[in-house]
C-alpha cells in the first residue's frame, strides 16, 4: 500500500474512525458520544450520524493498521463490495457477461471518482454496494424457497440505513417498484416473508435510527440546511448531466469550480441501447418470436428507464416545485447526490442491453468495457498525495481542524453557538475553593477527584446533553448548563455544586428511554435472525 493520505472534502474520515475505536476501548456499543470533537467538549456524533462503516474501520485498526491506511482500504473495498454486489445481482437474473459488463459500469463512472477523490464521502459511497444486494436479496427471496435471502435482505437493509440513512430514503421507491414488479411477475404470495424481511432489516437498525428521528430536537440541526447546504444551490444543468467531460475538484454551486457531476456518457448511451433493444425484443415477443421470459425483462427494462429519466429530473432545476413541497428532500442538501440511484440504475441497463444483443453479446460487452474504462479511468486520481502518517494527521493543525470542522452540525441544543477555544483538560471552579487531581476523560465519560476547601460551584469541560448524568461518590446529583461565566456565548456545560470535603466525581453518557428501546429491539432482531439462520 502507497504509504501517505490524499485530500479530500469531507477530511474527516481517519477522525471518525479513531473516534469509533476509542468507543470501543471503552466498550461504547453502541457508539453515540465522541470525546475530541466539539473541540474537545466531546459530540454526539454517532447518535446522528451513521457509523456501519466506521465500525469496520476501528475494527481494522485493532488488528494493526493505522488509522489512514483504514480509510484508504475502506474506499479500495467500497469498489471491489459494490463491483461484486452488482454481478450478483445481474447474474442471478441474466447471467455471468450481462453481470460482468454492469459491474464495469458500476465501477467506471465519474460520480464515483467523485465520491472517493474529491468528497472523500464514505458513508454515501458504501451505500452504493447495499442497493444492488437488496434487490438481490428481493429478487431471489422471490424466487426461491431459500431463507438465507430472508436474512440477507434484513441485513442488508440494516447496513444500508446505518450506513447513510438519506440514501436509504431515496433508494426506498427503488426496491418498493422491484418488489412489487417480481410479485407480480412471479405470481408468487411473499408479501408476508418480504415484509417481516424488511421489517427486521428496520429492526437492526432501530439503535440509530429511532434516535435520530426523536432526538434530533436536541441538536443543532440549522446549519445543516442553510447557506452553502441550501439545496437551491446546487441543481444541475443538462449539459453538465450527459456531456460534460470537465473535471476539477471544486464544489458544486460554484460556477468557476470544476466538479464533475455527470451519469457517466458511455452509462446513458448504454442505457439508450438497453431500451432500444428491449422495444425490439418485445414486439419479437408479441409476434411470438420471443419467449416470456424476455418479455418480462423488456417490461422490466422500460421501467427501469423510466425510474433513471425521474432520478435525473429530480437533479434539474425543473424538478424545484418537488422539493420545494417535500421538506424531508432538503436533508439531502445537493439534488446531485440522486446520480447515486442514476448510476445504479443506468448500470443495471447496461446487463439488459448485453441480454438482448444476444450473438452480438461479447462484441457489445467488450466496446463498453472498454469505453467506460478509457473514458473514465483519468478521472480516479487524487488531487494532492500527502506524504503522513497517523501522528502528523492527528497532530498540530490538523488535529485542531478536525476538532472543529463542521462544529456546528449535531452540537448540542443547549450551546447557543461553538466554543472558540479548546476544552481544559480538567474542570473549571468558578467560585469557592477546589483542587482537582486524577482526572481522565474517555469515550463518553469524564472521571476523577475533587477536593473542595469552601464551597465550590464546579463547570465540567463536556457539553450538556440529554442522558447526561453526574455522581458524586457513587450518588447522582442534579446538574445545570446555564452557568456562562467567562464564555464570549454560553456552550451549555455541565455544572453542579460541591459541598466541603473529598468527592469522587464522574459525568456519564447514559441511555435515553428512546435509546434503550433501539437498542433493545436491534438486539432482537439479531437474537431473532441468528435463530433463523440455523
Amino acid at each position: 500500500m502507497r504509504p501517505g493520505f490524499f485530500s479530500m472534502q469531507d477530511d474527516l474520515q481517519a477522525f471518525r474512525v479513531q473516534q469509533l475505536d476509542k468507543c470501543l476501548e471503552d466498550f461504547q456499543i453502541p457508539c453515540r458520544w465522541v470525546p475530541d470533537a466539539g473541540y474537545g467538549y466531546g459530540y454526539p456524533q454517532f447518535n446522528y450520524y451513521p457509523p456501519s462503516v466506521y465500525y469496520v474501520g476501528a475494527i481494522m485498526h485493532r488488528l494493526g493498521l493505522q488509522y489512514i491506511d483504514t480509510v484508504k482500504i475502506l474506499f479500495v473495498l467500497g469498489y471491489v463490495a459494490s463491483a461484486l454486489a452488482m454481478f450478483v445481482l445481474i447474474d442471478s437474473i441474466l447471467g455471468s457477461w450481462p453481470a460482468f459488463v454492469s459491474s464495469i459500469l458500476y465501477t467506471y463512472v465519474p460520480y464515483k471518482a467523485v465520491e472517493v477523490y474529491v468528497r472523500g464521502a464514505m458513508s454515501e459511497f458504501w451505500s452504493l454496494t447495499f442497493f444492488p444486494l437488496i434487490l438481490w436479496a428481493i429478487y431471489l427471496l422471490i424466487k426461491t424457497d431459500k431463507y438465507k435471502y430472508f436474512i440477507w435482505f434484513s441485513v442488508s437493509l440494516g447496513l444500508l440505513l446505518t450506513t447513510h440513512n438519506l440514501m436509504s430514503l431515496i433508494f426506498a421507491p427503488i426496491a418498493i417498484f422491484w418488489t412489487v414488479f417480481w410479485l407480480w411477475k412471479e405470481k408468487k404470495k411473499k408479501w408476508i416473508e418480504i415484509f417481516f424481511s424488511g421489517l427486521f432489516g428496520i429492526g437492526l437498525a432501530a439503535f440509530f435510527t429511532l434516535p435520530v428521528i426523536i432526538e434530533t430536537k436536541f441538536v443543532h440541526v440549522e446549519s445543516m440546511l442553510g447557506g452553502y447546504f441550501d439545496y437551491r444551490a446546487h441543481f444541475v444543468s443538462l449539459y453538465k448531466l450527459f456531456i460534460s467531460r470537465e473535471w476539477g475538484y471544486g464544489s458544486s454551486g460554484f460556477p468557476n469550480e470544476l466538479l464533475n457531476l455527470s451519469t457517466g456518457i458511455v452509462q446513458w448511451i448504454v442505457g439508450l441501447i438497453a431500451v432500444a433493444l428491449a422495444l425490439i425484443n418485445y414486439k419479437q415477443s408479441l409476434a411470438g418470436f420471443a419467449g416470456k421470459a424476455n418479455k418480462k425483462i423488456s417490461v422490466l427494462t422500460f421501467l427501469i428507464f423510466i425510474f433513471s429519466l425521474l432520478t435525473v429530473f429530480m437533479i434539474h432545476m425543473k424538478s424545484s416545485f418537488i422539493w420545494a413541497r417535500l421538506p424531508v428532500l432538503w436533508w439531502l442538501q445537493f439534488p446531485w447526490r440522486f446520480l447515486s440511484i442514476s448510476i445504479f440504475l443506468l448500470s443495471i441497463l447496461g446487463g439488459f442491453a448485453i441480454h438482448f444483443s444476444k450473438k452480438y453479446k461479447y462484441l457489445l460487452g467488450g466496446i463498453i468495457i472498454i469505453s467506460a474504462f478509457v473514458l473514465n479511468i483519468s478521472f480516479f486520481v487524487p488531487k494532492d498525495w500527502l506524504n503522513i502518517t497517523d501522528k502528523d494527521k492527528f497532530g498540530g493543525i490538523s488535529w485542531q481542524k478536525q476538532m472543529t470542522i463542521s462544529i456546528f452540525d449535531y452540537l448540542p441544543i443547549y450551546a447557543t453557538l461553538p466554543p472558540i477555544n479548546e476544552a481544559p483538560s480538567v474542570p473549571e471552579i468558578m467560585d469557592g475553593k477546589a483542587e482537582v487531581s486524577n482526572y481522565k476523560k474517555g469515550s463518553d465519560f469524564q472521571t476523577g477527584n475533587i477536593k473542595v476547601l469552601e464551597n465550590a460551584t464546579i463547570r465540567l469541560p463536556v457539553f450538556d446533553f440529554p442522558g447526561m448524568k453526574v455522581t458524586v461518590n457513587g450518588k447522582v446529583i442534579s446538574h445545570y448548563n446555564n452557568d456562562c461565566r467567562g464564555e464570549e456565548f454560553c456552550y451549555g456545560l455541565i455544572s453542579f455544586k460541591l459541598p466541603d470535603g473529598n468527592h469522587m466525581v464522574e459525568v456519564r453518557l447514559t441511555n435515553t428511554p428512546i435509546r434503550k428501546i433501539g437498542n433493545y429491539i436491534t438486539l432482537t432482531s439479531i437474537i431473532i435472525l441468528i435463530w433463523l439462520s440455523f
